[in-house]
């Protein structure tokens, strides 16, 4: 049973004789097919009747009858499907010679008809087969057969004129419907495959045509089979004129040949073609063990550039970004003002930059704003405190690591800060506490610019700028051996001293009027005179040292704002009076005024006594260290468990001093 398609199957027929081609349109009734027919005697005639055919009705198969349609098939690129005859068909066209002749002739194309013996017994005479393959042997075949003694010839549509030829008479063998039926089944199952091979031809080469790489085929010889557009356009060569060459003669500098014949993939390889470099990647095509071809595929390494660059993209973590210009930086001072300018000038550079000054000078503000002054300011400025991540991680986290580097690992491996920093600013907090025998490893960095995964065994190149910072002197801790004396000079390049608060003359008094007007949570300072900021505030705050600098002069201030809203009846100096104690360390009220400050003649004990002194050292050196506890407890020379404990012991203020603080003064 024949399963049919749609849309119709186009099938042509080349036919011999006008009975075949009736045959044909009786037995193609009803089917899912549109029928064409040209007439062709034979051979040449056929073949030409053919390409008739194909250029007007473009079929999906060809039918014809015998030697036509094999002659056909050696001249077009068109399925043929051969009407065979059978022995029953030549014993139909004898059977009514049958006792009248003795000897005939059988004329075939090419190959002998089985059972033609068989027929010549069932019939009582001698049938002898002739074959042939052009029309002038099938003519000396027929002056043979007359020789011969032959009576009758029987065959294709040249045997009707062997009377003319040789006195002879010959007569067309025609085939059977059950022939014709058959060679419509084969036809539909050929078209059918065909449209299958068709479509997937046509995905092929739609991807292969649209492709951004490059894709060229060589075959078992070398010789090139297939080249894609992008091939073309890199190679700088046409298809057309390239396929069937070897390769080697074509394409500079390849090893198609060398694949070919090792049998071994060469991946990623970089390539100079035509004064551009691409990385290529060469396979060989295997088939029963052995190579009968090599697929190449290759882009430019511009391209791979600019993928890197996206997957890099999305591989950052959001907040990988500068907020903060040097023009956000507010001062009134000669010399802060000289050094924003400075710190312009070194944003046009890529060298090093090493931000030394005291904690909440603002040393991450000038990092930020260099990054944004700079022609990196589109990429990501990756900010890293050195100090806040434990030292086991701190490798990992700056240079990455590949899949299995460790137990916990990440599947398929992660980006280190250094990957997701590439071609924007790495801004290195703290750097002075890096551990020692990291600091060899961010040295190579920043001598070779390029970083290896833990883990891994591939040097990925990177185009990061470096800006460090630290709040202790860098020189004196490389003089003593504590800071690796290479490394600080690598990063001091680009030396940049912010001066602390005390030093900056009525900058003090300048930001503390823009802090107070910003308020706590914007609100306005609606309960301070302006008169009586201007005259008492300036002294108030010369009163003080501002060991925490601009980041605690910001705190003081919006606690000021926001107490004087609350109580209006106070004095600016009470009210700064109880904003200082609150951030110079932790008081305990027992229900009286909250502005009366807290006495320690309140019957405590010696021990009490010591207790909460001990305990307004930690919390001002927490403070100082932003909160690292590992810091806090290296500086007041106790262990990290004995700080826990005796902040325990004060739970109510500890939990009070860890709500200060503003990381974005750094």
């Amino acid at each position: 049973m024949i399963e049919y398609a749609s849309p119709p199957y186009k099938i042509a027929l080349v036919a011999p004789y006008g009975n075949l081609s009736a045959m044909f349109a009786r037995v193609a009734e009803g089917l899912p097919c549109s029928l064409a027919v040209r007439m062709g005697v034979a051979l040449e005639e056929a073949v030409a009747a053919a390409r008739q055919l194909i250029n007007s009705e473009q079929p999906e198969v060809i039918c014809s009858r015998g030697g036509s349609a094999d002659y056909i098939q050696s001249q077009v690129d068109v399925p043929v499907v051969t009407v065979s005859t059978t022995a029953l068909d030549l014993l139909r066209v004898l059977l009514p010679f049958q006792g009248k002749i003795r000897k005939a002739a059988f004329f075939n194309y090419q190959e002998p008809l089985p059972e033609v013996q068989a027929v010549a017994r069932a019939l009582g005479m001698e049938i002898r087969e002739y074959l042939f393959h052009t029309r002038e042997e099938k003519s000396s075949r027929m002056l043979e057969a007359a020789a011969e003694g032959a009576q009758l010839g029987v065959g294709g549509a040249l045997v009707a004129g062997m009377r003319e030829l040789c006195g002879v008479d010959g007569i067309v063998l025609e085939a059977g419907e059950d022939a014709v039926r058959r060679a419509l089944r084969e036809a539909f199952a050929i078209a059918r495959i065909r449209r299958v091979e068709l479509q997937r031809q046509a995905r092929t080469m739609t991807i292969l045509n649209t492709i951004a790489e490059g894709i060229m085929v060589t075959d078992e010889n070398n010789a090139l089979t297939l080249i894609n557009p992008a091939a073309e356009n890199i190679l700088q060569i046409k298809a057309d004129e390239t396929v069937g060459r070897d390769a080697r003669d074509v394409v500079p500098n390849t090893r198609t040949w060398n694949v070919l014949h090792n049998g071994t993939s060469e991946l990623n390889e970089l390539q100079d073609i035509n004064g551009q470099t691409i990385v290529t990647n060469r396979v060989p095509i295997r088939m029963n063990g052995r190579s009968i071809g090599v697929v190449c595929t290759f882009a430019g390494a511009e391209r791979i550039r600019q993928a890197e660059q996206r997957l890099r993209g999305r591989q950052r973590a959001h907040g990988f970004e500068a907020r903060w210009r040097l023009a956000d930086i507010l001062t009134r001072n000669a010399g802060m003002k000289d050094l924003k300018k400075l710190a312009a000038g070194y944003a046009e550079a890529d060298a090093s930059v090493l931000i030394q000054g005291e904690s909440g000078s603002g040393k991450e503000l000038f990092a930020q704003g260099m990054h944004l002054a700079s022609r990196r300011a589109a990429a990501p400025f990756v900010a890293v405190n050195c100090a806040a991540i434990p030292p086991s991680l701190l490798e990992s986290e700056l240079f990455g690591y590949e899949e299995g580097a460790f137990t916990g690992a990440r599947r398929k491996g992660k980006a280190g800060y250094f990957e997701l920093a590439h071609e924007g600013t790495l801004f290195l907090d703290e750097i002075s506490e890096m551990p020692y025998h990291l600091q060899a490893r961010l040295l190579r960095v920043l001598q070779e610019r390029e970083v290896m995964r833990v883990g891994g065994a591939q040097m990925i190149p990177i185009d990061v700028r470096i800006i460090c910072a630290t709040n202790r002197n860098l020189q004196a801790l490389a003089a003593r051996g504590l800071f690796r004396q290479d490394l600080f000079y690598r990063c001091n390049v680009l030396p940049l001293h912010i001066p602390p608060l005390r030093e900056r003359g009525n900058d003090t008094l300048y930001l503390a009027c823009h802090f107070l007007r910003k308020g706590a949570r914007g609100a306005a300072c609606t309960g301070l005179d302006r008169e009586a900021l201007d005259k008492e505030l300036g002294d108030l705050l010369r009163e003080h040292a501002w060991p925490g600098n601009v980041r605690e002069l910001a705190n003081v201030m919006e606690r000021l704002a926001l107490i004087s809203d609350l109580f209006p009846q106070r004095s600016l100096r009470e009210l700064f009076s109880r904003t200082r104690a609150q951030e110079s360390g932790p008081c305990v009220c027992g229900g009286g005024d909250p502005f009366t400050p807290p006495s320690s003649d309140n019957g405590e004990t010696l021990r009490e006594i010591a207790r909460r002194a001990e305990y307004e050292a930690i919390t001002r050196q927490l403070s100082a260290c932003n909160g690292d506890y590992a810091r806090a407890a290296r500086r007041l020379g106790i262990s990290r468990v004995s700080l826990w404990r005796k902040l325990r012991e004060r739970p109510n203020i500890a939990e009070t001093e860890e709500d200060g603080g503003d990381s974005s003064m750094k």
